[in-house]
Order: structure tokens, then sequence, then C-alpha cells
């Protein structure tokens, strides 16, 4: 028995061939009509979802692609070869009206985005399906069955509905005058028309169709005329005038009616017609006749053009185009006479130059299908090169002895869902890298259920390590806010967004400032479905304003915390736009526009390079950057700028856009300048009392010494001492206002720095009798750079070592050459320093923190003041340590070369 039609077809191909046919009205496969086989062939082989109704009890086939939507534990297997009213019971009184309406001669029925819930997963999923109901037809022309194929548009639905919330519905009503009214889009080739028309055509959608539904209501003998004259209007040098006499019948009762259309073509500015419409009236009190026509086409023929995928049929060796369907003309962007009486390669060259021509030969040699996913194609559509991408299948088709000849080749334009897709992704990007940047966390509150989704940074910022439930974020907030949040609530539920500040209390006691801003989103009824909104840690800028506001004796410091504006470069086109907030950074005016050259032209010309420079780096490495700068507002007044941000790039690591935020921190460094100044201008009036001073306790020494009072000159000796230690710090507050004030002098000799090294360590183990200083030096020879600079950083590194390591007795300097650089190390065995403070020890003013702070004594001002020196000559400072093992202190500066 020849079982060639079922000899594939995956699982369910070999389900079919265990099944018992003798016990089924169908009887044994031997006995089944060509017309069953020919059908059952395409289904089984195809990779799209297709089903099968055929014969009187409406036998139930489907392939492997349709098996899915049975469930994982539901339908599937019993479903095959029982009767439909056995196999979906639940929604017969749905599906046999449809069925009925194929077999008795009417249309196809066609359902787009339909909603079908199914098993997945283990669970009930939602599920949108585009299908149509067709008649199989038998070796008399009469209808057999009902071919169903469809293909699941969930992704495109999803992601329309995510893009937009609402869909504005546009409808031309005449109802005056007993008009029909019609709309044509000729770029998407849909119609629509309102409830008379679709009365007078027969159609029973209310949505939007392809215009050949439409004109298959037209009688025809005039059909040509009316796309004739439709082709005329839409073409520019017509005017875009429509009027046509001609007849119609209605699909379902016959009636015939002769109608006269007007309408009016829009076009855009490519002189592209993108709108036809107008009315159609009734001029004719009956038709009575019926024009019944129907093409007598073979039934594989008729099941490719009703088809609503785009669907090919390609002949011989040479791939001749036999058959080819509205659907995938509308892919190709073609009209029928660009495939007719041509080969695929003369119809559509581009595909050649894809690759798909040894594809369709090895289909032809082996029989095996081929199919893709999202294939980029470069078409030619409306006049304009476009790049469509398609879900394609190629599927060999068998004659009658076996041999193949004929390759039907179906496809989906899959363009629209993966722009929307793509479009979803950059908008989550976005949010995410403005979110990061600026440290905020996020939230989405169900205001039905009380659920709330967090982000790790929200959970943080509320003193949690993980997510809690809802309940327990409240109750970290300070009993006297709790009011302030309960009002910040209901009056969003008016206005539709929230904003507050409060205070949360961690579970270490410490209080912290919260900024909460978001915003109410409704159904179509207006009810309060979520909330969605960012929560920001403002501690430091409250904290700030009131102790500013307590030095300043009442004065307010107007911080707007966390006031950030946002842009967004075009790194390609170097577009850029940015928010209103951005624009009062730079004393703009709300809404007033700038390209990036003009942007840049605010920034002083001692910073504009610089952050030229780390946008671009940023860009290329990948990293976030942040800069502070000046910027010169039209008042010519002047203000700093605190600014970071991060690229975002495509699935290639090409960057494609980048998004920063910006505050204005002017005032911050006027209070930095202030505070510098004053250091100054004390420190050089403390420098001169003090030099007396000492000097008047060196005299005392050495008179109390000459007259044996021993004890006494020893007390002025101890006070020298005091004053040794008070003139350093003197020291190092005026060498920190220099180093900030860039007047930090620097005298640039030759010497030798391993020399250098050793006289600063004989001098340090002179004054230390617990620790010994271990000299491991290598032999670096000279260098170039501020002999007492460089040894004033060696002594602070070495004095910190001795300070810091009270219960060790040995520290270690190591010199070596690295890299055409000389780096030196203080090693010490000490208290070491915390993971955490790492990043902190070269900051001015940093200490020790905790019950160590007064055990080490100090202003915080000497690594600061060494690693500004180290910058100055060229090279690099920094440390490793760990708490309770010691720290190594490490510099490195550029060999010096020979003086030529």
């Amino acid at each position: 028995m020849n079982l060639g039609f079922i000899s594939k077809g995956g699982e369910c191909g070999t389900l079919i061939r265990s099944i018992d046919w003798a016990k089924n009205p169908l009887g044994p496969i031997e006995t089944w009509p060509q017309s069953l086989r020919t059908t059952l062939g395409i289904l089984l082989n195809s990779k799209f979802p297709m089903f099968l109704f055929w014969g009187p009890d409406l036998i139930c086939f489907y392939n492997d692609a349709y098996r899915p939507s049975l469930g994982i534990e539901g339908k599937h297997p019993r479903a095959m070869g029982k009767p439909g009213i056995e196999v979906w019971p639940e929604i017969w009184e749905v599906i046999k009206p449809l069925i009925d309406q194929v077999l008795s001669g009417g249309e196809a029925t066609w359902s787009e985005d339909q909603l079908i819930p199914i098993h997945r997963n283990g669970k009930l999923e939602e599920v949108y399906w585009t299908f149509s109901y067709s008649p199989a037809y038998d070796e008399t022309g009469e209808s057999a069955g009902v071919f169903v194929t469809c293909t699941e548009s969930t992704p495109k639905v999803k992601s329309l509905k995510a893009l937009s919330e609402s869909k504005d519905e546009l409808e031309f009503a005449l109802n005056a005058a007993e008009l029909g009214t019609w709309d044509y889009n000729p770029l998407t080739n849909k119609f629509t028309c309102n409830a008379r028309l679709r009365h007078w055509f027969g159609i029973a959608s209310d949505t939007e169709i392809d215009l050949s539904v439409a004109l298959n209501s037209i009688a025809e003998s005039d059909r040509k005329k009316v796309n004739e004259a439709i082709s005329k209007a839409v073409d520019y040098p017509s005017g875009g005038n429509y009027t046509e006499i001609y007849t119609i019948i209605n699909s379902k009762t016959g009636k015939e009616r002769l109608v006269k259309a007007k309408g009016k073509a829009l076009f855009n500015d490519q002189n592209i017609a993108y709108r036809l419409n107008g009315t159609l009236q009734d001029i004719t009190d009956e038709v009575a006749a019926q024009n019944a026509f129907k093409e007598s086409e073979e039934n594989f023929r008729k099941l490719i053009l009703q088809a609503p995928v785009g669907m090919i049929i390609l002949n011989g060796e040479q791939l001749f185009v036999e058959l080819v369907n509205d659907a995938y003309l509308n892919i190709a962007g073609k009209s029928r006479s660009d495939f007719a009486g041509k080969t695929l390669w003369e119809a559509l060259p581009e595909s050649k130059t894809l690759g798909f021509d040894n594809i369709l030969k090895n289909i032809m040699k082996t029989g095996i299908a081929h199919h893709g996913n999202e294939q980029p194609i470069n078409l030619i559509k409306n006049g304009q090169r476009q790049t469509v991408y398609i879900n394609y299948v190629y599927e060999p088709l068998k004659d009658a002895d076996g041999s193949i000849n004929r390759i039907m080749v179906v496809a989906i334009d899959v363009t629209e869902m993966l722009e929307s897709k793509r479009k979803i992704q950059d908008a989550e990007e976005r949010a995410r890298l403005s979110t990061a940047a600026a440290g905020l966390g996020t939230f989405d509150l169900d205001l039905r259920t009380g659920e709330m989704n967090t982000s790790e940074r929200f959970d943080e910022i509320f003193g949690y390590k993980h997510h809690v439930p809802r309940a327990s974020y409240v109750s970290v907030i300070h009993p006297d806010d709790h009011e302030i949040r309960l009002n910040a609530h209901r009056r969003a539920l008016d206005i539709g967004q929230i904003y507050y500040e409060v205070r949360v209390i961690w579970e270490d006691k410490s209080i912290h400032w919260i900024r909460v801003q978001g915003k109410i989103y409704y159904d179509g009824d207006g009810k309060a479905l979520r909330m969605l909104g960012t929560v920001m840690d403002i501690t430091q800028q409250r904290n700030a304003k009131e102790e500013l506001i307590r030095i300043n004796q009442r004065l307010e410091i107007a911080l707007e915390a966390g006031r950030f504006g946002s842009y967004e470069l075009d790194i390609k086109t170097n577009k850029i736009r940015f928010s209103d907030q951005f624009n009062k950074n730079y004393g703009l005016l709300p809404k007033k526009k700038l390209t990036y050259a003009e942007l840049l032209d605010f920034i002083e010309p001692d910073f504009k390079e610089n952050v030229v420079k780390a946008i671009n780096n940023a860009i290329l490495e990948g990293t976030i950057y942040q800069a502070e700068y000046q910027i010169r507002w039209s008042d010519d007044s002047i203000h700093w700028i605190k600014e970071s941000g991060k690229a975002q790039y495509d699935e290639k690591g090409i960057p494609l856009t980048f998004i920063g935020v910006s505050f204005d921190i002017t005032e911050t460094k006027q209070l930095q300048q202030q505070k510098d100044d004053f250091i100054g201008i004390a420190s050089h009036e403390l420098k001169t009392p003090v030099t007396s001073i000492k000097a008047y306790a060196q005299v005392l020494e050495r008179i109390l010494l000459k007259k044996g009072d021993v004890m006494e000159a020893g007390l002025m000796k101890k006070m020298d001492l005091q004053l040794n230690r008070l003139t350093n710090l003197i020291g190092d507050l005026l060498d920190v206002t220099k180093v900030n004030s860039g007047k930090l002098q620097y005298n640039l000799t030759h010497f030798d720095f391993n020399e250098m090294v050793r006289s600063e360590v004989e001098e340090l183990q002179r004054a230390t009798e617990k620790h010994q200083i271990i000299e491991n030096l290598e032999e670096v020879g000279l260098v170039y750079a501020d002999r007492e600079r460089i040894s004033q950083v060696v002594t602070n590194l070495l004095t910190n070592a001795i300070k810091y390591s009270p219960n060790s007795e040995k520290i270690v300097v190591h010199t070596m050459i690295e890299n055409d650089n000389v780096v030196l190390c203080v090693e010490d065995f000490g208290i070491g320093i915390a993971e955490t403070n790492l990043n902190k020890v070269f900051e001015q003013f940093y200490r020790v923190s905790g019950s160590m702070q007064h055990t080490f004594p100090g202003l915080g001002l000497g690594l600061y003041i060494s690693s500004e020196i180290i910058k100055r000559e060229g090279g690099k400072i920094w440390v490793s340590s760990k708490e309770g093992e010691g720290s190594k202190f490490w510099f490195s500066i550029p060999i010096q070369r020979p003086i030529a």
C-alpha cells in the first residue's frame, strides 16, 4: 500500500499510521480518496499549524505544528481521527456554524489576532491566533471538508498592547442622505466601511479587511474598471479624484445594487497616496439578477489563493512562478504582473543574492523541507527600498509517482512584530540606564490587590537586603511621617501623581531621608489600576541642607535634591533631546532646543576638551561617564554641573544612543571654595605666631638647662615637639589649599631616587624606637621630579605605616621598575583598612572612623596631598589592604631619560 503522503509528517504522521482505520467511519487508508491524501500530505509536512475536518462526520486531522494548541495533557493524541463534535464539545456551538458556512459553498472565514487560550507549560496561557476556515474539495469539486490554517500572533498583539494602552478608532459616519462610506489605505491594502455598506456587500466583519475582499463584492464585469479607477485616483498626477458607477452583489443574499462611488485620495510629502475615502450611493431600486461566478479551479490552487499567509508555487528546475497569492505579493511589494511567466530570480532577483538558490536546488534534490525565522530581505515597496523580516518554509511537493517538480513557499511578514519588540526593549533600556545613573529605586504597585514589585535598589533604600511584603516597607517609615505618606496617597488618587519625602528607620536605627515619586494608570472606565514610580535616597542632600541652615543662621539653601536633568544623544546623527530640568541647569527657557554642538559651547574652554573626551571614552569602553565642569549662562554667570551617563548599544555592540543626567552643583562648589579660602587664611595667620612660640620654647629650654632645671627644660622639650606637630598640621592645611587652587609649587631636578628613599628612612628610623624599617630597594637610577615633594610623599607613607602599626615592629620599603615607571611600595603589618573604605583613603579629611578615630589623630590630609603630588608628577598612587593584616601603599612616577 502506498502511504507516501503520510510516510513522514513527524509525530502526527506516526499517530495516523498507528490508528485502526477499519473501525473508523473513513474506513481503511487504502480506500481514502486522492483528494484527502493530497490534503493530508500538505498538512502533515507543513511547519505551519494546520487542522482538517473531513467527511460527513468531520473527522479531525492535524499536524505537529498544531499539536501544542491541544495542550500538554489535553486532547492529543485522542483527537486524531475522531469526529469534530467529540473533540470540541465545549466550543462546538461556536465553530460549527463556521464549518457549515464553508461546506455550504460560502466564502472562507478569516479571523485575525483572535484570543484563544491554550494549555502550555502546565498552565492556561492567553494566546492570539490568525486563522482561516477554507473549503477542502474532493474529486468532483464539491466541498468535502474544512481546511484550517493558522499562525500564532501573540508576540505582535502583546507588543502592540505594550506600546499603546489605547488606540483611537476612526469612523466615518454619514447617516444623513443614506450613504455608505468607505476608507481605503493604499499602503497596507486595507479597506474599512460603515454598517450600511457592510450590509450592502454582505460583509460580516466590522474591522478592516483586504481591499480584495471588498472588490469581490463588485460584479466581475465592472471589477476591472473599478480597479483602474482606484489605481488612477491614487496616482498623484490624477489629482486624487475618484468617481465610478458599477454593480455590487451582496455575498450573502445575492442582491444586486447599482451604485455611484465618489471619493478623494490624500497624498503625503512624497506624493504617495496614503488614503482614499468617499461615499457610495444606491442609484437603483433593485437589481434582481445574481451574477453567480465561480472559476473552475483545482482544489489545491483555491486553497493557496485563499490562504491568509503569503504562498507561492515554483515549478521545475528553473523555478518558474506557477501560482502566487495576494498575501505574498503584499509581502514582496510586487504586482501580479511582476511574476507572470517569470522565474523566481527574475521576479525577485534579491532572493538569489541571499543564497536561496542553493537552498531551493537542494530541496528539489533531497525532498527535505527548509524553514527560517526573521530573515531580513531588502525590497522595493511603494517606490522605496525597505528591509522586511519574514518567517518562511520551503516545502517540496511530490507528484503521484513520488518525484519532486514543485516547491511551495510559505511566508509571513514579521517586520511589525520585531519593530514593536525593539521599541519596547529600547524604552526599557533607556529607563534602566536613567534610573541606574540617578541611583533610583523603582516600584510597581497593583492598586487592586495591593501587591508591589520592587527593584533591588528600592529594597536597599528602605534598609532591606531583599524583597519584603509591602507592609514591611511601610513599617520602617518614621512614625511622625506616616501622615505625610497617607495624605500623598489620598491626593494621588485625585490628581494621578504622587510625591512625598519622608524618613525611614533602618534596622541599625539609622535614619534616612527618601523621596517617592510616581504616576497612576487607569483602565478605560477611569478606575485606578497601577502606580509606577521611583524612590531616591536623599539623606545626604537633606543632612547637608539642614547643616547649612544651622551654620548660616536661617539661610535657606534651595537644594533641588535629586532634581536631575536628562538628555538623550543619537550617536549617529548627533541629534539630542533633553528635559525641562536640563534646560534649567543650563539657564535655558523651557522647551528651548539646541544642537549637540551648541550645547557643548556652553562649557567653559578649560573643561570642554576633557568633557568630550570622557564622553567618547565612556561610549568606546562601555563604562559610566562622570564629570564635573563649568558652564556659562547667557547672562555670563558661571555655574558648576555634575553629570553622568552611559551609552546604549545594539545587538552587535554598536553604540546607538548616549543617555545622561545632570545636576547643578554650583552652590556646593561655592561652599567648598569658601572652606578652602578660610583654611588657607587661618593656616597662614597661625604659622607666624606658632613659629615665634617655637623659638621662645627653644630659648627657654636652653636657659633652663644652663640653670640646671632639667625637669622644666624637659617640659619645654615636649612643648617644642608638640609645636612641631602643630607646624606640620598647619603645613598640611596650607598645602591642601595650594593643591585645590593649583598654586602648589614644584621644583623639578634630577636626583637619585633610592638615595632620597634611604635618606627619609634614616631620618624616620631615628624617630622611632619600636619599628624597624627594612629596605628592599632595586636599582632604579635617576628621576626628574620635585625631590622635596616626592620625599614628602615617602615620609607621609612611612609615618602612616608607623602610626597604624602599633602592634607590629616591621615596616618594609620596596622600590622597583615596572613598565618604564619607578615604583615605590611601603608595606606595614598593622590594623589594615576595610575594603569598603579603600576608595576613600585619598580623599580630603578622611580619617579612621569609630573608636579608632582618637587613637590615631590627624586631619586626614596627608594622603590627599600625596595623591595630588603624584598625579602632578604624571604618576599613580594606590593601596591594597586587608583589615587586621596590614596595608601596602604604592606610587609610581615615570623613569627619567638620560640627558642628551
